[in-house]
């Protein structure tokens, strides 16, 4: 059940600031040529995989991801009563650690995904799920 007492504004600016650093971090300006190179890809390689329908639904399901983690993410923040954005960090640190980097490594393990993969997607993680606390918990 939604919970009223949640400022839904800071939670979707920090889904939409996850949003943004996703689309930054993996553009070929940051390391999205060594992400292709690491999935054994091109990028006429990767536009041919998806149709724009495909496409389409891969951000609206990336979109509602962000929205629902950063709304959990402000749950956390306020039930431990933090207000600041160090302190958002620091949590944002753990969750990253406990809830992200733990589950996500036996996937990539068990499909023998390339480890580098694996590396580039948790700091993604974890700049982002820093971020996002550090400003869920200042609002």
């Amino acid at each position: 059940m939604p919970d009223p007492t949640i400022n839904l504004v800071p939670v979707i600016i920090a889904g939409v600031i996850n949003m943004i650093l996703g689309s930054l971090w993996y553009s070929p300006f940051v390391i999205g040529k060594l992400w292709m190179r690491a999935m054994g890809k091109t990028e006429e390689e990767i536009k041919q995989g998806f149709s724009t329908g495909a496409m389409g639904m891969t951000y609206v399901v990336n979109t509602i991801s962000s929205l629902v983690f950063a709304y959990v993410l402000a749950h956390i923040i306020k039930f431990a009563s933090l207000s600041t954005f160090a302190q958002g960090v620091n949590v944002g640190f753990w969750v990253w650690l406990g809830f992200v980097v733990t589950t996500v490594i036996p996937g990539y393990m068990y499909e023998s995904r390339p480890k580098m993969l694996y590396f580039l997607f948790i700091i993604y993680q974890l700049i982002s799920i820093t971020i996002m606390g550090g400003v869920l918990a200042i609002w």
